[in-house]
Formats: C-alpha cells, sequence, structure tokens
C-alpha cells in the first residue's frame, strides 16, 4: 500500500517536472520574443517611442539588441547597430543590470529658446515614465551627435563612457572630434577630452580643446567649464587657453578656414579668457585677448607688429548686441626697413553686426617724449558678403622743434628732415573690394618750417593733393608757397610746383624773386629725393646792382642784368654747383674803389684797378661751381673800357674768386678780393 502510495507521488512529480521542463523549454525557444516585448514595454512605460529593434541573442549573462532605431525611421532621433546588456539572474530580477557596451550610435539634439531637445529621447531628460530600472555604466565605442543651435549645426563623433553617479550621470571621453556642419567652416575641427555631470536639475562640463588633426589632438587652444540649469534654463560658459601662430606650423587659415581667401599672414602669440551667458532667451559671450608680438605681413600698408589687449562683447537672440571689440592701448610698430612710422597705440571699438565690420579708432604716439599725443583718426567699414569696405584716415598736428615734429613720427625723415614747425592736418581715403585697392589723400601745410642738410625753409603753405597712397602719388602738379628758403643764397616768396608719381619726386618749377629777377630750380633726370639727384637752377633777368647791394661788397657797384643756368647736383646732402654759366643781357657800368685798389704794389695791378674804377663792359660771362654751402669758386670774364683811362683803351680781364656763397649774401663780405689773381694782361697794341 505504502509502496503504491509513494509510487504514484513518484509519478506526479515526474509528470510536473517534465511539465516545467517543457515550458522551460518552450520559453527558453520563445525568449527572444519575450524579451523584445518586455523591452518594448519597459520603453513605453518610460515614454520613449516609437523604438524598434532586434534582439540577436539572449542568454544567462547577456543580452544583444541589433538595428535599434528610436523615433521616425527615416529621421532618426537616435540609432544604435549594436548594444549588449550583461547582468546576472538576480541582478536582472531585481531591476539592475551589470553594464551597457554600445557599438556605434548616432543621436540628433536641438538647442534652442526652449532648451534641450533629443526628440524621442526628451522623457529620458525629463525623468518620465515609470519603473524602477537604474542606468548601468555604458561604454559607447564611436557615438555620432548631430546638434542644431541658432549660431549653426555642428557634429560631435568619438567614444563616451556613461555611469552613474548618485542620481546624476557622469559622461566622459577621451576624445571627440567637434566640427561645424557648414560649408566654409568658421572654425577649424576641434578635438574634445573631458567630462560631464548630467542630472535632472543641472549639467556641468570641463574638458580641454584642441585643433583636430587627423582626428587626434593637436595644439591645445583652451580648457573649458560650465553649467547649465534646466528648470531655469540658464547657463554659462568659461574658457582660457593661448596658442602662437606660424608660418610653418598654426595658421590662421588653418584655425579658421573662414578666413582662407583673405590670405592673412599672421604670427606671433595670444593669450585669452572668455565666458558664454545663456539666459533662455539670449546667449551673451565676453572675454578679452593678449597679443604679443602679433606680427600682420604681406598687406598693402606693409608689414606691422601688434601688442597689447583686445575686449569682445556680444549678444544673440532676446536684446541682440553686436560683436564688438574693444582695443586698449594696443601698440601697432612698423617692420619695414626703412622704418615709416614710429610706434603707435591704437584704441577704439570694432564692431560686426549683420555681416558688416565698423570701427572708429584713435591713433596716438608710444614715442615717451610725445606719449599720448594723437596722431590720427581712423573710420572703416567692411562688407563681408561683397568683400569691400573703405577707411578714412585724418589728423591735426602742430609741430614744434624738440617736441613733436615730422621726422620723430616718420622715421624715414630722419637725417633728412629736422626742426619742423608749423601746422600740418591731412586726410586719407582707401576703398578696397574683389576689383582691387583705390586710395587717395589730402595734406595741408600750415605755416611749416623745416631744416635739411642742403636748405632751410619757412612758411611753407598750401594744399596737396595725392591721387594715390600706395605707392604714394600727387594727382597731377601740386604747388606751394614758401616764405623763406636759404640754400646757400638767401631767398623770399617762393612757390614751388612738383609731380610724385612712380618714377619719384620732381620738381617741376621752384621759382623765387631774386634782385628784380627771378630764380627758378627745376629737376633733371631721376627723383628730387634721390641721393644724387640733379636740378638745373636758371638765373632769369638779375639786377646786378640789387645783386652787389644783397652782396654788399665794400667799394663795388655795378648796373646790368645777368641770365644763364647752373646745373646743381645733390653729394653727400649738399648742393653742388657744377660749371654754371651767366652772362650780360645788356652793357653796362662796374665801378670798383677800395683799399685793395690803392695798396696795389705792381703796375699792372694799379692799372686794371684804375680802369675797373669806371668799367664800361660791353661783354660780361662767368661760371660758379663748388659746393654752396662751403666754397665756391667764381669765374668772371670782362670785356670793355674806362672812358677816363687812355682815351677807353680796351681791356679783357679774367678774374677768379674764391669764398663761401652763403656768408657772402649773409654778412656781404668774407675776404672776396675781386682782383686777387689777375690771369691776363690787357689787350691791345701795348701797354700806355
Amino acid at each position: 500500500m505504502l509502496k503504491g502510495r509513494w509510487g504514484r507521488l513518484t509519478i506526479s512529480v515526474l509528470l510536473l517536472l517534465a511539465a516545467v521542463s517543457v515550458a522551460v523549454v518552450w520559453v527558453w525557444q520563445q525568449r527572444r520574443g519575450l524579451a523584445e516585448q518586455m523591452i518594448a514595454q519597459a520603453l513605453a512605460e518610460r515614454g520613449i517611442a516609437p523604438v524598434a529593434f532586434t534582439v540577436s541573442f539572449i542568454g544567462l549573462r547577456s543580452i544583444s539588441l541589433s538595428d535599434v532605431v528610436v523615433g521616425d525611421p527615416s529621421a532618426p532621433d537616435a540609432s544604435i547597430d549594436s548594444v549588449t546588456v550583461s547582468y546576472s539572474l538576480g541582478e536582472l530580477m531585481s531591476g539592475h543590470v551589470r553594464s551597457i557596451d554600445v557599438g556605434e550610435a548616432g543621436v540628433r539634439m536641438t538647442i534652442s529658446e526652449d532648451g534641450l531637445s533629443l526628440g524621442a529621447l526628451d522623457p529620458v531628460l525629463k525623468g518620465e515614465g515609470g519603473g524602477d530600472m537604474q542606468l548601468p555604466p555604458v561604454e559607447i565605442s564611436s557615438l555620432s551627435a548631430e546638434i542644431k543651435t541658432p549660431q549653426g549645426a555642428l557634429s560631435v563623433s568619438g567614444p563616451l563612457s556613461i555611469a552613474p553617479d548618485g542620481e546624476a550621470l557622469a559622461v566622459s571621453t577621451n576624445g571627440v572630434l567637434i566640427a561645424e556642419e557648414a560649408e566654409i567652416q568658421r572654425i577649424s575641427p576641434l578635438h574634445a577630452v573631458g567630462s560631464a555631470r548630467i542630472a535632472s536639475a543641472a549639467i556641468s562640463i570641463a574638458a580641454e580643446v584642441s585643433v583636430s588633426q587627423g582626428g587626434q589632438p593637436g595644439i591645445s587652444l583652451m580648457k573649458i567649464e560650465g553649467e547649465y540649469d534646466n528648470a531655469s534654463k540658464r547657463g554659462v560658459l568659461r574658457g582660457e587657453g593661448a596658442i602662437s601662430l606660424e608660418r610653418d606650423g598654426m595658421t590662421l587659415a588653418k584655425l579658421v578656414p573662414a578666413l582662407a581667401p583673405y590670405y592673412i599672414d599672421l604670427t606671433g602669440a595670444v593669450s585669452y579668457r572668455g565666458e558664454a551667458l545663456y539666459d533662455g532667451e539670449a546667449l551673451s559671450v565676453s572675454g578679452e585677448a593678449d597679443m604679443q608680438s602679433l606680427a600682420l605681413r604681406q598687406t598693402a600698408a606693409g608689414d606691422a607688429r601688434m601688442s597689447g589687449k583686445v575686449k569682445f562683447e556680444a549678444t544673440t537672440g532676446g536684446s541682440t548686441v553686436p560683436l564688438r571689440f574693444d582695443l586698449s592701448n594696443v601698440r601697432v610698430e612698423d617692420m619695414s626697413r626703412p622704418e615709416r612710422f614710429a610706434p603707435v597705440t591704437i584704441e577704439g571699438p570694432v564692431t560686426v553686426d549683420k555681416g558688416r565690420v565698423d570701427t572708429r579708432l584713435v591713433v596716438r604716439s608710444a614715442l615717451p617724449a610725445i606719449r599720448g599725443t594723437r596722431l590720427s583718426n581712423i573710420n572703416a567699414h567692411y562688407d563681408i558678403a561683397k568683400g569691400e569696405g573703405g577707411i578714412i584716415a585724418d589728423g591735426d598736428m602742430a609741430l614744434a622743434p624738440g617736441k613733436l615734429e615730422l621726422q620723430t613720427v616718420l622715421p624715414f625723415l630722419k637725417d633728412r628732415v629736422t626742426q619742423t614747425s608749423g601746422g600740418v592736418s591731412y586726410s586719407a581715403q582707401a576703398k578696397f573690394s574683389h576689383a582691387g585697392l583705390a586710395t587717395s589723400g589730402r595734406a595741408t601745410l600750415k605755416d611749416l618750417g623745416l631744416v635739411t642738410s642742403s636748405a632751410s625753409a619757412r612758411g611753407i603753405s598750401g594744399v596737396v593733393n595725392l591721387g594715390n597712397l600706395l605707392p604714394p602719388m600727387t594727382s597731377g602738379v601740386q604747388t606751394l608757397t614758401i616764405r623763406e628758403l636759404d640754400a646757400g643764397v638767401p631767398l623770399e616768396r617762393g612757390t614751388v610746383s612738383f609731380e610724385l608719381d612712380r618714377t619719384g619726386l620732381r620738381l617741376i618749377d621752384a621759382a623765387w624773386p631774386f634782385a628784380d629777377g627771378r630764380l627758378v630750380l627745376a629737376s633733371r633726370d631721376g627723383s628730387a629725393l634721390a641721393d644724387d639727384a640733379a636740378f638745373l637752377l636758371t638765373v632769369e633777368n638779375v639786377d646786378l646792382g640789387i645783386l652787389l647791394k644783397i652782396a654788399d661788397i665794400p667799394g663795388l657797384r655795378a648796373t646790368g642784368h645777368i641770365a644763364g643756368s647752373i646745373p646743381v647736383v645733390i653729394r653727400n646732402g649738399d648742393p653742388v654747383l657744377v660749371d654754371g654759366s651767366l652772362s650780360a643781357q645788356e652793357n653796362g657800368i662796374i665801378v670798383y674803389q677800395s683799399e685793395a685798389g690803392d695798396a696795389a704794389q705792381t703796375e699792372q695791378t694799379k692799372l686794371l684797378t684804375d680802369a675797373l674804377k669806371n668799367f664800361h663792359y660791353t661783354a660780361l660771362s662767368g661760371g660758379l661751381s663748388g659746393n654752396a654751402n662751403g666754397e665756391v669758386v667764381l669765374r668772371l670774364s670782362l670785356r670793355g673800357s674806362n672812358p677816363d683811362l687812355y682815351e677807353g683803351y680796351p681791356f679783357a680781364i679774367n678774374v677768379n674768386v674764391e669764398g663761401s656763397l652763403a656768408d657772402l649774401f649773409r654778412r656781404g663780405t668774407v675776404g672776396f678780393r675781386p682782383l686777387e689773381l689777375i690771369k691776363q694782361h690787357p689787350e691791345g697794341p701795348g701797354a700806355p
């Protein structure tokens, strides 16, 4: 009986085990379909739908999904090619898993006035849905994120690690690539290494950003950190860094590809720091850059070096504020040789608004002796889309010796000009476009005074119009007035007409009234500014009587007029007279009475001095040569007679006179002895 009872119990247990085994086998066989139902239900409970996926493997320790698509299959908000979830049976039954490994994943994100959106994954950000399953550590081997912002679209790609951090998620990466999704990128692709903490209340981030080189970290740009509050939709991002630009290394075109068409040759170092604030409506950016010998080369204006601070700020969205740069005491030095301008400082704003750049700058001297003196005001604009713009510069300088002088602000004038005084005002314009560069200018001189190695001038006044600035060329012939000029001979009330073209400066007609006649100086071959400049001095109808009064040589008087020409060349900065030729235009009289004649020791000398006491010349000619700032030689030839001597016996007299031309006209005499050298005896049948 007992035996039969135990037999029936055993049979029942075996039948139950068989039924359970059959059920387990059936469940195991149906495990993929059941898992798909459970996962879909779990995601739906969390508000994530629609979702499509395939369970490719399920075992006691892991489950693998493939072809995961969240959202519209034609434009999914997220996609994963493969994901493996590892677990133990006990962890799975308690709502936990050990880890999640993701292969290639893609996600689409939008940042707008409404904040951050992940499309169909938004419930994850909002913490909606039921269930108590907690996220385990997640490893994504390759994430590709498309991020749309009001400032443009970005792509982020690279590996990502996600791990629980209390009630938040800790996200980190050992390197993601960030690039603009634009035909012309404003900035080169970046490589970022860092971490973020994502919670329902806030998001924080810290990273180091460098320029990407083949998808790998290259030159470091900056370190950034920031926070974003989900409730208030407010955030802040701070960054700082430094970079060195080199011709054979990192260039501006590599860093900012949008600037590549402009061929900006920029080298040197710059450090910077900035902050971006987002208040839910507007994004505000501010900061400053510190330039350290930043050299701008190969421009139409030549090479220059800049050092100093530039502050910047901008706001987009809400109450938009254009991008603005404020230059504060930025030092600019000329790198061209010879140096064209002395170091200056620049201050003022530069704004960028709706594709247009505008600036209003003040240029001041950076030289210690005249530091802070305003030299120029600059107004400029540039249309980025059209690639055209313009610059207007103007200034008004009061010059004074030992203070503000032309050669101090324009070093190329050193050793050429000194002791400048008076006033100079100017304006200059430049227009540039794809068609080229057009420049012009205008300078007004007011009682300008200066001293050069060959002359000194005072009272230079007039207007000079320039048809081109690079290189400088005048708009045809220009004329200035000069109150006083001293180039060995003191001159007054002159006019100077000149022209500056590609061949250099040409003196067309520099004319001064002189001794009731006129002196005219004009360029010969080459530029008037050349070290070996050549000129021709023309003497027109000069009255000998007035000329001798100017010279004030004791005992010497004359009548008549002379004319001729004297070639002049510049040698070592001095005007040198080369074989000038002068002659009388009509007959005249020379009267010379002095102690020199009375003290004559020889009969011939006494005869000649007696003849010159009332010499009626029929021919007078001479030559002039020598350094006008030093010693000159006057060769004089006279033909005529004295009606009071030997019944007008004819004489031919040749005389050489040596001395300082400048001192002759300044003081009247410097030891000139006109009859000291008599080179030829009286002509005729014989001496009486």
